[in-house]
């Protein structure tokens, strides 16, 4: 008997510095960060829109031309953005209660797009109520039009102070320090609404939700993208060159973008 226990444990210190390696070789598992954020449920199910049509030419550039037909949403990325992080921080669905009237879904719509969304939850003190709807998505799906009407404008995003910074350097930095923040914003629980740009051809809004970052410290970030309401999108954070590349859309073709958090306070 005790010859076999010793024939174990050698085999079993031999087999160690094998799984140790290959544990050492294996990325870093982390649990999902802490919003409680479901991008099927508590994003807006209709999309915004642009003014201009994009193409990318044999050279791989990207082209713009105006639409023929104006859309009827259009602009309007800085407010689904911003929604989406009001209703996630300020509003409680609450499938089981009975449903009310157009009308008072319209007040319900109003009063939590009108809570500033840098404000923290503890100041709202009590989470608006949204009866007889499961999620974010299923309420504006069914409410849709009320929705277009009472989230706002989109000239007012046009003049945000915050928006100047994009004609401005990007120092890589500045970069660096923005993912930082990110990914510890996001560990404590809190969205991140970021402006995404490369003047003059490309500026969008987007919400980051959860992160996954490798040994070598780059991150894919998990994104709310509002020209693309019911799909997970995705913003990639390369450390070795402290930029940031976001993946390949309709209206633009892939690769890396100058980045800034917003909507930190009425400056942003």
């Amino acid at each position: 008997m005790p010859s076999a226990r010793f024939a174990k444990l050698k085999s079993l210190l031999f087999f160690a510095p094998i799984f140790l390696a290959m544990l050492a070789h294996c990325p870093r598992a982390r649990a999902s960060a802490p919003t409680h954020f479901d991008w099927r449920a508590d994003t807006i199910a209709f999309s915004n829109d642009t003014v201009f049509s994009y193409g990318i030419d044999e050279a791989g550039q990207l082209t713009m031309h105006k639409k023929e037909k104006p859309p009827d949403y259009a602009h309007r990325c800085f407010v689904l953005a911003r929604s989406v992080m009001q209703f996630h921080k300020f509003a409680r669905f609450a499938p089981d209660q009975p449903r009310v009237s157009s009308a008072e879904y319209r007040q319900l719509i109003r009063r939590v797009s009108r809570v500033p969304v840098w404000f923290s939850e503890k100041k709202t003190y009590q989470r608006i109520t949204i009866p007889g709807y499961e999620n974010l998505n299923a309420f504006s799906r069914a409410y849709e039009h009320t929705f277009k009407e009472e989230l706002g404008n989109w000239f007012p995003t046009y003049l945000r102070f915050g928006n100047w910074r994009m004609v401005g350097p990007f120092p890589r930095w500045g970069q660096q320090l923005a993912a930082q923040r990110i990914l510890a914003e996001l560990a404590r629980g809190n969205l991140q609404a970021v402006y995404i740009t490369r003047f003059p051809k490309m500026n969008h809004c987007i919400v980051l939700f959860d992160f996954h970052q490798k040994p070598n410290g780059d991150v894919l970030f998990d994104a709310y993208d509002p020209n693309y309401p019911n799909q997970l999108s995705s913003l990639f954070y390369r450390a070795s060159e402290r930029s940031f590349d976001f993946e390949k859309r309709w209206f633009w073709p892939g690769g890396r973008v100058n980045l800034m958090r917003v909507y930190l306070s009425p400056l942003h």
